[in-house]
Order: structure tokens, then C-alpha cells, then sequence
């Protein structure tokens, strides 16, 4: 899913790369009409239908609508154009953020045999991820998208992931959390008993791991956007159930992929999504994953670091002070 503006680079490679991995699958790329989209072999191309709780859910948010092109309203309503690709294609979907890599042996199998028809990574005490979601038919796309409007009218500073966790905690019966950690309890933290035992459950069901957003980001870093082209490494930031810094990850030859590693237990299990935030090209790119991938395993053992993007620098300044012209001119207009 990609809205409002053209896809970015790493997109690109991560559709190529994906389409090399699973030809045995359909991949979909849902944009916003009218966006040039390049050529990918093998892709399929559907525009977002867009309905009038867009609109609703743009008037409700109190966001600020000039971020990354309207982020946080994009953020929730492609959970919309989900439910609306379904009334069309009337199959079993698995989302995927752009910036997720899947691994080729990605439990497809096990997600289609859960009695939930949704399955998504649960956090925090407040937070679910849509980094990977799981949904089975339009019934379970309806209730996917049920808590957004009434969350935002309650809270106009809601986002997606807090509607996420509302939609697991109504629905229990009809959402697997999935594995977010590994099926040893001492690298979990701040988890109620019932959600601490619904993760080691899934953690051995599922057979391994799938990256909400806090392994990628220790791991590989913070989009530097988010601090004028500032990434930091290996600083645990989310606050989730798993704590991230008594893990390690090592790369497994066999699987082309990494596994998570407890320090001190030494327990394993294969990692099968990894959410990268900091967006590096090579991340994505085939011929370049395995190298990236093993280089990250290398240094998870190493302490926090902080690292400069000069092309984000660059980009950050530049958009801020586009927002701000823009801003200065609405105010002008608005004197006059």
C-alpha cells in the first residue's frame, strides 16, 4: 500500500524483491489514482477506493495534515482500502508495510489454519502494528476497520496502532496476536500474564517471530526523518512488551534470513518479518539483503550509536522550510 505521492526507492526494490521471493503468490501494490507507479514485472497494480469515512476520519483527526502528505490519515485509512479491495477480490490477504521484508519460509501455511480470521503483531499495553496483518475475508476486514471513526471522535490525536490494540481487546476471539518475541518469558516486560502466555502459545505455534516495529528499529534504526537525518542504533525506544536489548540477532545461512537470540538463554527462534525503519536501500534489495542482513547480525551485540544521514538532513531541511513558506502564505492570504 502506497498513498498520496510516488513510491520511494526503497519500495521499488522491496516489491522486486518480494515478487523474486514468492512467485507463488500475488503481489499487490494498492496506490492512490493518478500516482505514476514504474514498471514491475509481476506486480499487480489496484487504485485505493477511497469512501466517505476518509473524509470523516480527515475531519475528525487532529493531525497535522502537511506531515509526509497527510501521514497519519493515510496511516488508518489504508485499513479502509484493505476492506474495499476485499468486496472486490474476495480472498485472503497478508498486508505488508513497505518497509518489511518477509523471509522466504514466511509462515503463509500457519497463518491459514488460525481459527481467528485476523492476525496481526500486539506491542504494547496500548499498541498493535499493521507492519503485518493477516486478514482472512471481508467479515474480518468489517472488523478490522470498526474502531477507527469512533476512537477518533473520541481522541482526535489517535492513531492506527492505538485503534489496532481497541480492535484486539473488543474482539479477542476474532484477532491471533501475533508472535512478537521469543517463547522465553524473561525477554518480555511490562505484559499483563494472559498476553505474556498468548505470546509464548504463538511464538511455538507460528515456530519464530514477526518484527512488530521494536526489533527492526533497535536493530537497524530510527527513520532519520523523524530527527533531521539523526538514526540511532540499538536504543530501545518503543517500550513494548519485548525488551529488545537482552536480544541478539544472528544470520542463518540456511534460511537466508536472521533468527532472534536470547542473550543469556541462548533460545532461538527464526525471525520472519523484519520492520525497517531506517529505510536503507540495501535492506531491500535482493542481491544485497544477505550482506546487509549478515552485517546487521554482526554488530546487534554492540552498545548504542547514533548516525547522521546527510540526504535526510538535506530533505528535512528543505521540506520544513517549504512548510513553512506554504504557511506564511495561507496567513497572508487569510490578512488580505
Amino acid at each position: 500500500m502506497h498513498l498520496n505521492s510516488k513510491i520511494p526507492r526503497y519500495l521499488y526494490w522491496n516489491l522486486r524483491s518480494h515478487i523474486d521471493k514468492f512467485p507463488q503468490h500475488k503481489i499487490v501494490l494498492i496506490h492512490s489514482a493518478g500516482v505514476e507507479i514504474p514498471h514491475i514485472k509481476g506486480l499487480t497494480l489496484v487504485s485505493a477506493i477511497e469512501d466517505a469515512r476518509w473524509l470523516e476520519l480527515d475531519r475528525l483527526y487532529d493531525h497535522p495534515k502537511d506531515f509526509r502528505n497527510n501521514f497519519w490519515l493515510t496511516s488508518s485509512a489504508r485499513l479502509f482500502a484493505l476492506e474495499n479491495y476485499l468486496k472486490q477480490a474476495k480472498v485472503q490477504i497478508l498486508h505488508v508495510e513497505s518497509d518489511v521484508i518477509l523471509s522466504k519460509d514466511f509462515p503463509f501455511e500457519a497463518l491459514a489454519k488460525i481459527q481467528e480470521g485476523l492476525g496481526y503483531p500486539i506491542i504494547s499495553q496500548s499498541r498493535g502494528a499493521a507492519s503485518v496483518v493477516y486478514v482472512r475475508d471481508i467479515e474480518s476486514a468489517a472488523i478490522l476497520t470498526s474502531s477507527l471513526i469512533k476512537d477518533a471522535q473520541d481522541d482526535p490525536q489517535t492513531t492506527e496502532m492505538l485503534s489496532l490494540k481497541n480492535v484486539y481487546e473488543l474482539n479477542p476471539e476474532k484477532v491471533r496476536a501475533l508472535p512478537v518475541g521469543t517463547s522465553d518469558e524473561s525477554s518480555y516486560r511490562n505484559i499483563e500474564e494472559i498476553e505474556l502466555m498468548k505470546q509464548l502459545q504463538n511464538s511455538r505455534f507460528f515456530g519464530g517471530v514477526i518484527d512488530g516495529v521494536e526489533i527492526g528499529q533497535f536493530f537497524c534504526g530510527t527513520d532519520p526523518r523523524n530527527r533531521r537525518g539523526k538514526k540511532l542504533l540499538r536504543s530501545d525506544l518503543v517500550n513494548g512488551y519485548v525488551e529488545v536489548s537482552k536480544l541478539l540477532i544472528e544470520f542463518d545461512s540456511q534460511r537466508e534470513f536472521c533468527n532472534v537470540v536470547e542473550k543469556y538463554s541462548r533460545e532461538k527462534l527464526p525471525l520472519f518479518a523484519l520492520h525497517i525503519p531506517s529505510k536503507e536501500i540495501r535492506a531491500f534489495k535482493m542481491n544485497r539483503q544477505n550482506k546487509w542482513l549478515r552485517n546487521l547480525a554482526k554488530d546487534s551485540g554492540k552498545g548504542p550509536q547514533s548516525q547522521l544521514s546527510l540526504p535526510s538532513l538535506y530533505n528535512s531541511i528543505w521540506k520544513s522550510l517549504g512548510r513553512k513558506t506554504e504557511r506564511l502564505k495561507n496567513k497572508r492570504i487569510r490578512t488580505t
